[in-house]
């Protein structure tokens, strides 16, 4: 296994593939050299970080050209200050670790790990991650992490991927569902990370456990 759990844990700090239409009104984000990957209509891409075109099939695409290494979908409407999506909670975030080739496993490698390597892997995660919700509420922000899934290893659209679940508050608001996807691409770590208020799940829920299965990284 080329990933150690010290990879892994810096990984979380730190030409365009088709994708699987789910709806005609969905747009295909495109990061160049990274991924491709499709949003519903209920959110938008942080403004200032893509330019907007349309393919041969007159589908709209939303190429990113800033801060390509960190992409962030958040409810439509907060781009313009709507008073109604900045009350509301959802995030996709595209985050690539860049490293050199031959530092993690190749894109279409499967994940070699045995449940002893994988327990142990979902140990040290759960401890980062409570670690980083401590130091998040000595600096102001309270963060508490409410529940924990056990690491495990997913198919995504034939990748293999190594996925976190788990519920956090931040300043006792309502809990957010949290659920990180940690792929391999040979010079490159790619994390998705889909979060969502549990109390807007009607909202976010259904489209954005389809999203995952939208993303199509270039081989690197």
């Amino acid at each position: 296994m080329k990933m150690t759990i010290t990879t892994i844990l810096c990984a979380l700090i730190l030409g365009v593939i088709a994708v699987h239409a789910q709806d005609a009104t969905w747009d295909t984000v495109s990061i160049p050299g990274i991924c491709t990957y499709q949003i519903p209509p209920t959110v938008e891409i942080q403004k200032g970080t893509y330019k907007r075109f349309s393919d041969q099939f007159q589908k709209t695409i939303l190429e990113i050209d800033i801060s390509s290494d960190r992409v962030v979908a958040q409810p439509k409407g907060i781009n313009d200050f709507d008073p109604v999506a900045l009350k509301r909670y959802c995030r996709i975030i595209v985050k690539t670790k860049r490293g050199s080739k031959g530092d993690y496993s190749h894109l279409d490698e499967p994940l070699a790990i045995s449940a002893a390597e994988l327990g142990e892997l979902d140990k040290e995660l759960k401890n980062q991650m409570h670690q980083a919700a401590a130091q998040s509420t000595l600096k102001g922000m309270k963060m508490t992490i409410l529940s924990w899934q056990p690491a495990k290893v997913v198919r995504v659209n034939g990748v293999d991927a190594l996925v976190i679940t788990y519920t956090r508050s931040m300043n006792d608001v309502p809990s957010a569902l949290v659920r990180m996807y940690m792929i391999q691409n040979n010079d490159a770590m790619h994390e998705i990370t889909i979060s969502y208020s549990e109390s807007e799940k009607n909202l976010w829920g259904e489209d954005l456990n389809k999203v995952i299965e939208t993303f199509k990284f270039k081989k690197r």
